[in-house]
């Protein structure tokens, strides 16, 4: 027998791949935990248990997914997507018409589709997009109201010209409100309406071009200028044009001034009155069952060539119940961008405010400008599941990950100055991606991997690392969303398909770890947004959860509370889920009100002491022992328990016979660097005994709470020979555990090797 020392002096590894755990050698052994439950690794080395979570209030039982309204750095919103409505938080709570009567938006989602809504911000604007619902918006309209509104297009986008000469559709009109257009064939549906339809004419033989000097100019001619077409309404006092053609849009304008030129010819003037340019569009209102005619709201003025004359130049447009709608929403480059399928759609540049888009992509001439809409088919095998606006806009799809950005570097992207290229081939997950820093966080297909793509100035490309190369079983049972916060924790959270959380301190470190978040009370977690909190600086993970109560099956809002800081009193510590903390009275033992941990036990610290046994009947009411609560006011938490567990790896030493995995070893003494820390257990993993390390010190009262302790404990445990040699911590106390460090006494049974 030997005995030999091990120390661990950190921890930011995390819970690591279990099929990592014969790599001695790696880092990532070094510094990595086999289990990382409810203790969260930190950038500088020890495990902090992870902070509780606040109850809200119940959620909308149709309640299905949590998003974000973020109108400034120090205003932002949850909500609370259920069925046909929405909800909303803010500032630590639930934004209310009365009492406890949630303030709701009405919405047209079904609550199975709000996991897929995608979402763009733009200040007082939170633009969204479903495959399965027209492009709306919700505007904030004040600090407690919001409005939902569908989006209304203009100008566009429209799918391909018609080349088909033989399908032709005619107008009954140029202008109005109930015009038909009539088709040689049924290519019109009743998903149509709603939608635009743009149509031109096939020639303009009929209208004869603009000319400078032109005599016996009679009032009522059409004349072809710029592409556009204008009806002569003044033809002046000489009946002759004036030598500035007419380019303008709406109203009439002279073509002269009415005068004779210097020859005393003249006198040269005519005014000319806009009709119309090239298209026509109309908004198409009520389709016949035949599919070959339908009622139309002119939004453009018809070209007169189209009435009564047959053209084959038409074009559906892109988006509406028949052809789908786009399922991905953006704001870049100063446009707004729409996707579907394979159908990227940008606005105009600037020109998306208010609610209404325009994607105008000609001038009134006929002509495309680098401002204006435009529309790009990616050619790719898979359609984008996400997109995110960098300094190019980046697109993951279900085999590879793509970039557009402007073949020409010096001029901005337009429609004839827009490039497509492959950046990796790993394949994305339809998961909303994050933008951290500089990269770009994305979930790989099969929703096991994160990784994190920055550009590479040395490959010329943005290369995705994958952050969970050394925990990929954190992510077993899939992931189905991501979340960041910023302050005072740089974290990453990741939410399962079984419900538990995932967390990662996402630095630049090299080795960096993850942990899992098992929610109290069997809950489980279905959906975590980040918004700032009330100070604005300070950022907040809010969980909609679903758990077992008293009362049957039941979703919750739940939101994190802060972190705790070094030096924050004993008693303001919140180590609960679903719990509340308050100010009791003085003496008070009695308590009402939790019908959401009606009959259920609950952890209980007044004061800051831990009041065990306690639970809370059928009514929602408990009490605590009279010897347990002080004389005087106090501040108690009550809430779910949770226990926070870190297994070790099993110790690697070098003795004179070679390393000790592998060998037959008793831990006989754990020697644990804590900070502020009280109520934590250590024992053997063979061994189910558990010892307190940490004792009520000589010089405290004892009608007081333990103290948080800061220092080194010391302790033999109970632990067998076994060739395991592993150690749990356990802190199941509503209280405080940081671990810095751990020195493990080993006896090692040399004779084994």
């Amino acid at each position: 027998m030997v005995d030999v020392r091990k120390l661990i002096t950190a921890f930011l590894a995390g819970e690591i791949d279990p099929m990592m755990q014969g790599r001695v050698e790696a880092d990532h052994y070094q510094y990595g935990l086999s289990t990382c439950e409810n203790f969260v690794p930190t950038n500088e080395g020890p495990i902090v248990k992870r902070p509780g979570f606040e109850y809200i209030c119940d959620a909308d039982p149709t309640a299905a997914w949590l998003g974000a309204f973020r109108f400034s750095i120090t205003q932002e919103y949850l909500i609370e997507w259920g069925a046909l409505k929405a909800r909303f938080y803010t500032n630590g709570g639930r934004i209310e018409t009365a009492p406890g009567v949630a303030y709701e938006v009405t919405t047209p989602y079904a609550a199975a589709d709000t996991p897929a809504l995608s979402t763009s911000q733009s200040y007082d604007r939170l633009y969204i997009n479903h495959g399965s619902y027209r492009p709306a918006s919700l505007l904030r309209t004040s600090a407690v109201t919001f409005n939902h509104a569908e989006q209304d297009f203009l100008n566009g986008p429209f799918k391909d010209r018609n080349t088909a000469e033989g399908t032709t559709v005619t107008a009954s009109a140029a202008v109005g409100a109930g015009i038909t257009l009539t088709a040689s064939a049924a290519i019109f549906s009743a998903g149509h309406v709603g939608s635009l339809f743009q149509i031109e004419a096939n020639d303009y033989s009929s209208v004869k071009a603009w000319e400078a000097g032109m005599k016996d100019v009679a009032v009522g001619l059409q004349v072809r200028s710029d592409g556009k077409v204008y009806r002569c309404d003044n033809n002046g006092s000489g009946s002759k044009t004036g030598s500035n053609p007419p380019i303008h849009t709406t109203g009439s304008e002279w073509d002269g001034l009415g005068k004779e030129d210097i020859n005393d010819k003249g006198p040269y003037g005519v005014r000319w009155l806009y009709l119309h340019d090239r298209f026509g569009q109309v908004k198409i209102t009520a389709v016949a069952s035949d599919g070959l005619s339908c009622t139309a709201a002119v939004q453009r003025r018809l070209p007169d060539q189209v009435v009564g004359t047959p053209s084959f130049r038409w074009s559906h447009g892109l988006f509406s119940d028949a052809e789908g709608w786009p399922s991905l929403v953006g704001v870049w480059q100063g446009r707004q961008l729409h996707v579907r399928l394979f159908e990227l759609a940008a606005s105009v540049v600037g020109d998306y405010g208010g609610g209404r888009v325009n994607f105008q992509s000609y001038t009134s001439s006929g002509v495309l400008a680098a401002d204006l809409a435009f529309r790009r088919t990616m050619a790719t095998e898979n359609p984008p599941v996400w997109i995110a606006a960098d300094r190019k806009l980046l697109i993951g799809t279900a085999d590879k990950e793509l970039l557009i950005g402007p073949i020409n570097s010096a001029q901005a992207v337009a429609g004839d100055n827009i490039s497509l290229e492959p950046q990796s081939y790993y394949g994305s997950e339809a998961v909303r991606p994050l933008q951290i820093g500089t990269q770009t966080l994305f979930v790989e297909r099969g929703a096991r991997r994160i990784r994190a793509a920055g550009f590479d100035i040395g490959q010329d490309r943005y290369v995705p690392e994958d952050i969970t190369a050394a925990a990929r079983h954190i992510t077993r049972s899939g992931l189905t969303w991501l979340a960041h916060q910023r302050i005072p924790q740089a974290m990453l959270y990741g939410g399962r398909e079984d419900g538990q959380v995932i967390a990662h301190p996402f630095t630049k470190l090299e080795v960096k770890g993850f942990a899992r978040i098992v929610p109290g009370g069997a809950a489980r977690a279905i959906c975590g947004q980040v918004i700032v909190g009330a100070d604005g600086r300070s950022d907040e993970l809010w969980l909609l959860v679903e758990r077992q109560r008293a009362d049957g099956v039941k979703r919750e809002i739940w939101r994190q509370t802060a972190w705790r800081e070094l030096g924050d009193p004993q008693d303001a510590a919140f180590f609960v889920d679903a719990g509340t903390q308050f100010a009791a009275a003085a003496g008070q033992t009695a308590f009402t009100g939790f019908t959401h941990l009606a009959g259920q036990p609950v952890a209980v610290l007044a004061a800051g002491g831990v009041i065990p046994g306690v639970v809370v009947d059928e009514t929602g009411a408990f009490s605590l022992p009279a010897t347990s609560v002080p004389a005087q006011p106090y501040i108690l938490t009550v809430g779910l328990p949770y226990t926070a567990l870190a297994v070790t790896l099993r110790p690697n030493v070098d003795t004179r016979k070679g390393p000790t995995q592998g060998v037959k070893q008793r831990v006989r003494k754990v020697l644990l660097r804590v900070l502020e820390t009280m109520g934590i257990k250590v024992g053997d993993v063979v061994n189910g005994d558990l010892d307190e390390p940490i004792e009520r010190p000589s010089s405290a009262y004892m009608d007081a709470p333990i103290p948080l302790f800061t220092g080194d404990t010391a302790g033999t445990i109970s632990s067998d020979m076994s060739h395991d040699g592993r150690v749990r911590f356990v802190s199941s106390d509503p209280l405080p555990a940081i671990v810095n460090s751990a020195m493990l006494a080993l006896t090692v049974d040399e004779d084994d090797a």
